[in-house]
């Protein structure tokens, strides 16, 4: 079982997406059944509820996440541009 101090360390020295891309989409792939404004608040609330369980502050990692997607589309990424995609044609 990961402690809670194993998680932050792991998210604080992430250099790789890899891992991450996939399990993104699974997420919004779970939430596809709901509605769209419920899929946006409940992916939302779910991360922050995640964020403080481990005692990260949630808007660093938002802008952690706003830097890498912005590395991320330097390169091909198939799950990401899905994700986006998702969101641009059925979200709306």
């Amino acid at each position: 079982m990961m402690t809670y101090a194993t998680a932050r360390d792991r998210i604080a020295f992430r250099s790789s997406l890899r891992p991450l891309k996939s399990a993104a989409f699974s997420v919004i792939d779970a939430l596809q059944t709901q509605p769209r404004d419920i899929q946006i608040e409940a992916a939302g609330i779910a991360f922050v509820a995640l964020s403080l369980a481990i005692g990260e502050d949630p808007h660093a990692l938002v802008v952690r996440a706003k830097r890498q997607l912005a590395d991320a589309e330097s390169v091909r990424n198939g799950d990401l541009e899905a994700i986006s995609d998702y969101a641009k044609g059925e979200l709306l």
